[in-house]
């Protein structure tokens, strides 16, 4: 089993926990699976850095930065790092 794997499986677990209200003081288990989910897809990619790459990477920080509960005035982290996350696959699409 490739470390791929298990993170989309503890992104799995995440989303299934948040779906069932499961929740622990100021921690969202969206933003970690999330999180997981994110790393899953670039974790296979590190040896060459691309922009895609980079996008991605920033959508990870995003991502973690939500799920510990850290806010920037009125900007919603997930959807910073759900962006960065489109930004990046539209990257790879448009630029080959």
């Amino acid at each position: 089993m490739s470390i791929s794997t298990v993170l989309l499986i503890i992104a799995f677990i995440a989303f299934v926990l948040a779906a069932i209200g499961w929740g622990f003081k100021k921690v969202d288990l969206i933003a970690i699976g999330l999180a997981a989910w994110v790393l899953s897809f670039f974790i296979a990619d590190l040896g060459h850095i691309t922009l895609s790459v980079i996008l991605l990477i920033l959508a990870f920080i995003a991502f973690v930065a939500a799920a510990i509960g850290w806010k920037y005035k009125k900007v919603g982290l997930i959807g910073v790092g759900l962006a960065l996350w489109v930004a990046a696959s539209l990257i790879g699409l448009v630029i080959k």
